[in-house]
């Protein structure tokens, strides 16, 4: 009788030791194939938002405000709904109420409710769905203010397309609305907050100063006492810093933590996201590009201002 051919112990160590190599070569492909989808997915929310914008213009000759008079403080995005196929989401909210009950202004419980409804198309595939214990939708495509220049970050009378109560239309973007972004990315907080001089997640927490403390660079800079907040992005329905609007005063993704205060009033931002090298930006022309983070900062800042005057702002 013949002997049955096998392995040897040596030969199967030797081709388990080969399928490790293959698959470890193999699973970095994989995961950027992934994100390159993920990534690919927020250029297409992005384009959605921007497109929107336009038609929106068309019909109120003027941008979505960043946030409507208070109490009433309507985020961008809760006014493009129904130019992005959700118009039965905004047919259920009450625009006579504030979106949130706060201080003495509580009649907002069906507004609370319909902000509760998490919206795929403000959402990145490459964070997370929620703001972990928020019961509330959360964002990652905020509206951009500006340059974060003007007012120490001020919501108010910014020098971008789109701030509180602001009336800015196509005319009014003499930069050119190729050379002007409108909407970019930002990753949401971790649910935590926490006081010391460094934040228990630098990625996800933000400095914020108390009450209308402007945000000054000096009154952001960590101190021993610094109250870190971890509720960014937690709310669609609210126009506000740390949730629906940001600046450009510092780069894409960078290592200086975002500051805002207590009232959202005030604030020094980043645009962020967990896509390799940059941000996805939408301009005010509906294009999506895609910006490295190591943008110089004139150049940047430049990008997100109406009427700047800047030479040479474009996305590079």
């Amino acid at each position: 009788m013949r002997n049955r051919s096998a392995f040897t112990l040596v030969e199967l160590l030797v081709v388990i030791a080969i399928i490790g190599v293959l698959v470890s070569l193999l699973l970095p492909a994989v995961q950027a194939a992934r994100e390159a989808a993920r990534r690919m997915s927020c250029r297409n929310n992005l384009k959605q938002l921007s497109l929107a914008l336009h038609n929106y213009e068309l019909s109120h000759r003027k941008f979505p405000p960043g946030r409507l008079p208070f109490p009433f403080v309507f985020s961008p995005q809760a006014q493009l709904l129904p130019y992005v196929e959700q118009g039965n989401v905004q047919n259920l909210l009450n625009f006579s109420n504030p979106p949130l009950t706060f201080g003495s202004f509580p009649h907002a419980a069906a507004n609370e409710a319909v902000a509760k409804t998490p919206l795929e198309l403000f959402l990145c595939p490459s964070d997370a769905l929620r703001v972990p214990g928020s019961d509330f939708g959360a964002v990652n495509y905020p509206a951009s203010t500006g340059s974060g220049l003007v007012n120490n970050g001020s919501i108010n009378a910014a020098d971008g397309v789109i701030f509180a109560v602001s009336t800015i239309g196509f005319r009014d973007i003499t930069d050119g609305t190729s050379q002007t972004i409108v909407f970019s990315e930002s990753i949401l907080g971790n649910g935590s907050n926490s006081t010391g001089a460094l934040p228990l997640d630098r990625v996800r927490q933000t400095i914020e100063l108390t009450a209308g403390t402007p945000t000054t660079p000096a009154a952001c800079a960590p101190g021993g006492s610094t109250l870190w907040s971890g509720q960014r992005g937690s709310k669609w329905i609210n126009g506000h810093f740390a949730d629906t609007l940001y600046n450009h005063f510092y780069p894409p993704n960078s290592e200086t933590p975002d500051c805002n205060n207590g009232h959202h009033n005030y604030a020094l931002t980043a645009a962020r996201s967990f896509h390799p090298g940059g941000v996805n930006a939408a301009l005010c022309d509906g294009s999506v590009q895609f910006v490295q983070e190591s943008i110089d900062l004139t150049v940047w800042r430049a990008l997100a201002t109406r009427s700047g005057g800047e030479p040479n702002a474009a996305v590079p």
